[in-house]
């Protein structure tokens, strides 16, 4: 299995130079959907998916559009 880059926390506040109760909040409100935790966590420390945080300071970052709620043509 290859080994994927990762961010803890503290690197993540920094990036997004943000204090951690406001990354909390926003964690908890879903509104952070490119974090995605890798499991196992290292002792009680949370690990981020560096690829994909790195693509959203990129603004690369784009949701799955599944279409729910859109109609097309009428």
């Amino acid at each position: 299995m290859p080994e994927v880059r990762c961010y803890t926390v503290v690197e993540i506040l920094e990036k997004l130079q943000m204090a951690k109760t406001t990354f909390t909040t926003l964690k908890r409100a879903g509104k952070l959907p490119f974090l995605e935790e890798l499991r196992p966590r290292l002792g009680r420390r949370a690990r981020y998916r560096a690829d994909l945080v790195d693509r959203y300071l990129r603004g690369e970052w784009q949701q799955p559009a599944f279409g729910f709620g859109r109609r097309r043509g009428a």
